[in-house]
């Protein structure tokens, strides 16, 4: 049996010879182009239309007498000629999804990424499918069905139930072509397909479950039209105005809840952000007011569900009606379980998991929390009686600076001598990979610079604009910068918005590595980072560089989970007024033995620059300090801000 990559590459010779017709007819595509949410100027795209296009081919070839959806591929299919040891070969592989296997192949993930084609992994299309199926529902519904592995795994665990209907809604023909094309494989009479942009459909009344895997994308990618629409019906059926900033799963989510009957079950997955942002407030509400949720399954951190893709995603089981009194059963795996095992969980009253943890809380309760993962983590805070604090109470966060257009504002140290804009540049770091550090003194910087990264921002407040200025923001305005969505909203669009210098600054999104920076060199960080300006009782007490350390102690870290969005593969987004409520040890009620022992690390860390060596040392003076009372200072029942004055009077007397 020939391999998928030799057939993927056998495609990629094939697009070579279609890329000149594709490359004619371009403006044919724009439509196509559109609809995935690529660039029509993107060289790329071309390469991947004949990509597609070689696809479709190898399956109308394939199945020449099965009737498919139309494509703009179809007229350049009919001209290729596709060995009969390919078609043979894919029309015999029995593997599990061949023919989206292929696509995958073909199609960069960076490209399907535009459309929100994610793909779900067997086992947990077989969770959830079989749960629904649990419930002996009449019809089945996978929206936004893709290749079409929930129908497929639906139709195995089903087996002959005739009785049953089972119908997949996709936007795409190409896709619902390959799902055809994976049904016809098994010599399974496939569902019914339907070619629906589901935002624009209306489920029937008489459905009975839900599957879906939403397409992960920006909000942006919803028509302003469709949005009004959205909008009439979330009011109609919540009574209420919704966020337009929700992402096309959160509207997906929402959408599949207004139209559910009384009593229909659904499975959707959707990225932690549609129940965790700012927006998230929403869909939580909607979930616990017009649904029984039955489940939530989370991921942990260490758990990447979704090859290949940092989305930290959820599971979510429920009835349409209204469960405000029911039991709501939050698992986060660490492993996978099989589908009788997960089940099984589901259906009992069991209060630990092999391949996980369990905790349960009413939807009563839920409605009220703020971050539904943080519940999975199923842990309480102690009380150190004012030791453990939110960092807010320690200093104020904010957004690093959103230039709206880093290529024009960020400069290179060629492109500043080039300009002559000396006398108008900041020092500013960009990207959360040039720091790996958790110190950014003057030397780091100097190379950063030397390297020829973007180092310089320019920040303008009100200088006098020279001519070499002039022309430089003339080329701004030649290449359109003035008309970006942030720019243009200023009063002069190329003046920046100001930020003090931070004393610390801390990696908004990261891999494995959150951190926060001890900023010796003295920049301005872009919107990659958030900002941390301590306040003025830790900086009389001269606490900032022992703040620092505390920060990226063990005890800190570990916590950023809690507060955060968390992805796959150890990715972890925090946002500022996420950051605002991690806890953090209290410098100013620690003794003063303790500080100046903290003191005496960061000291030789500067010397002798072994961030591991220092970090073991301050997680052993967190440890000591979590489990003995007497090496911090103020116990008693008032809170943290007459602490603060407390120390803050301690500082002027003792400085008299």
């Amino acid at each position: 049996m020939m391999s998928l990559k030799l057939i993927s590459e056998h495609a990629g010779k094939l697009t070579k010879t279609i890329f000149p017709l594709i490359q004619k007819h371009k403006n044919y595509f724009s439509p196509w182009i559109e609809m995935h949410g690529w660039d029509i100027n993107d060289p790329e795209i071309l390469n991947i239309l004949g990509r597609q296009a070689i696809l479709n081919a190898y399956i109308r070839k394939t199945f020449p007498d099965v009737l498919l959806f139309e494509t703009p591929f179809d007229t350049l299919c009919m001209q290729q000629d596709i060995p009969s040891e390919i078609v043979a070969s894919l029309k015999s592989d029995n593997s599990f999804n061949i023919w989206g296997e292929l696509y995958n192949a073909l199609i960069p993930q960076s490209k399907r990424r535009n459309i929100g084609q994610f793909w779900t992994d067997k086992r947990i299309s077989e969770w959830m499918t079989a749960w629904l199926l649990s419930y002996k529902p009449k019809n089945l519904w996978d929206v936004g069905c893709g290749s079409g592995n929930f129908l497929f795994t639906a139709m195995q665990i089903a087996k002959n139930n005739f009785k049953m209907q089972y119908y997949g809604i996709d936007v795409s023909p190409l896709m619902l072509n390959v799902a055809l094309a994976n049904f016809y494989n098994y010599k399974i009479f496939p569902p019914k397909f339907l070619l629906q942009d589901y935002l624009t459909f209306s489920l029937p009344k008489e459905v009975e479950a839900v599957v879906c895997n939403p397409p992960y994308t920006r909000h942006h990618h919803i028509s302003p039209e469709i949005k009004d629409r959205l909008q009439h019906l979330f009011r109609l059926y919540f009574h209420r105005t919704i966020s337009r900033q929700g992402t096309m799963a959160f509207h997906f989510l929402l959408k599949i809840i207004a139209e559910l009957p009384e009593g229909a079950h659904a499975a959707v997955i959707v990225p932690m952000e549609v129940l965790d942002a700012r927006y998230g407030k929403f869909a939580r509400q909607i979930l616990c007011q017009n649904t029984i949720l039955k489940a939530v399954i989370h991921f942990s951190s260490e758990m990447n569900a979704f090859a290949k893709v940092d989305v930290g995603a959820t599971i979510l089981l429920f009835q349409k009606g209204n469960g405000l009194d029911n039991i709501v059963k939050h698992l986060t795996l660490t492993s996978f379980p099989n589908t009788k095992e997960l089940l099984q969980v589901l259906r009992s009253d069991v209060q630990s998991i092999d391949f996980g943890s369990i905790a349960v809380q009413t939807q009563n309760e839920l409605i009220k929390v703020p971050k539904w993962f943080s519940i999975s983590l199923n842990e309480k805070m102690p009380n150190y009686n004012g030791l453990v604090v939110p960092l807010k109470e320690l200093a104020t966060v904010m957004r690093g600076i959103a230039t709206g257009a880093n290529e024009f504002f960020a400069l290179s140290n060629d492109d500043v001598k080039k300009y002559y804009l000396e006398k108008f540049v900041v020092k500013t770091i960009q990207r959360n990979r040039e720091i790996q550090d958790i110190v950014l003194d003057e030397t780091r910087w100097q190379n950063l610079l030397l390297d020829g990264k973007r180092v310089w921002l320019l920040y303008l407040n009100g200088q006098t604009i020279t001519k070499n200025l002039k022309d430089y923001i003339a080329i701004g305005e030649t290449k359109g910068i003035n008309t970006r969505s942030l720019v243009k909203t200023r009063k002069q669009w190329y003046m920046m918005e100001q930020r003090n210098i931070p004393p610390i600054f801390f990696t908004i999104l990261t891999r494995g590595n959150p951190r926060f920076i001890l900023n010796k060199a003295g920049v301005r960080p872009l919107n990659m980072f958030s900002l941390l300006y301590p306040r003025k009782q830790i900086i009389a007490n001269d606490c900032v560089d022992i703040l620092w350390a505390l920060l990226n102690s063990d005890f800190t870290l570990s916590k950023l989970q809690s507060v955060s969005r968390t992805y796959g593969g150890k990715t972890l987004k925090v946002e500022p007024r996420e950051l605002d409520n991690v806890p953090v040890l209290n410098p100013l009620v620690m003794s003063n033995e303790i500080r100046q022992q903290i003191k005496s690390f960061i000291a030789e860390f500067f010397t002798h620059q072994n961030i591991e060596l220092f970090l073991q040392e301050i997680n052993h003076i967190v440890t000591k300090l979590l489990t003995d009372s007497s090496l911090y200072l103020y116990q008693s029942n008032f809170d943290l801000v007459e602490q603060l004055q407390l120390c803050e009077r301690t500082a002027l007397y003792e400085s008299k």
